[in-house]
């Protein structure tokens, strides 16, 4: 009688049922960087599951394609993020404030102008 071997799921061929993205998917999703730099910035910046193919949840591949497409992740923000994340949050919470605040003005000179 012949024995069955299990194999393990990263040898055998075929397509990969993880539900992770690969950087090429982020790359896409973020419409503004090659899969390169995506994996140079998921590899410095620690982000889990970077060094393993398909290892990034969607969530987070999501969080890193929008950051990556308005210029907030690149590989100067992921080396920061590497050294002092939390310096990176008080920073990020602060440009959150300028924003609102940038926001705020706008809204209000609007509002003026339809007074007028």
């Amino acid at each position: 009688m012949l024995e069955q071997k299990s194999v393990d799921s990263s040898t055998r061929r075929g397509p990969d049922r993880r539900l992770g993205l690969t950087a090429a998917e982020i790359a896409q999703l973020s419409g503004a960087v090659t899969r390169p730099t995506v994996a140079t910035v998921a590899a410095t910046a620690r982000v889990p599951g970077h060094d393993i193919r398909r290892g990034i949840s969607p969530e987070n591949g999501r969080r890193m394609a929008a950051a990556i497409s308005v210029g907030l992740l690149t590989e100067r923000s992921a080396r920061a993020i590497a050294e002092d994340p939390q310096a990176v949050i008080r920073a990020s919470q602060e440009l959150q404030a300028l924003i609102w605040e940038i926001m705020r003005a706008q809204w209000e000179d609007v509002r003026q102008e339809a007074v007028a």
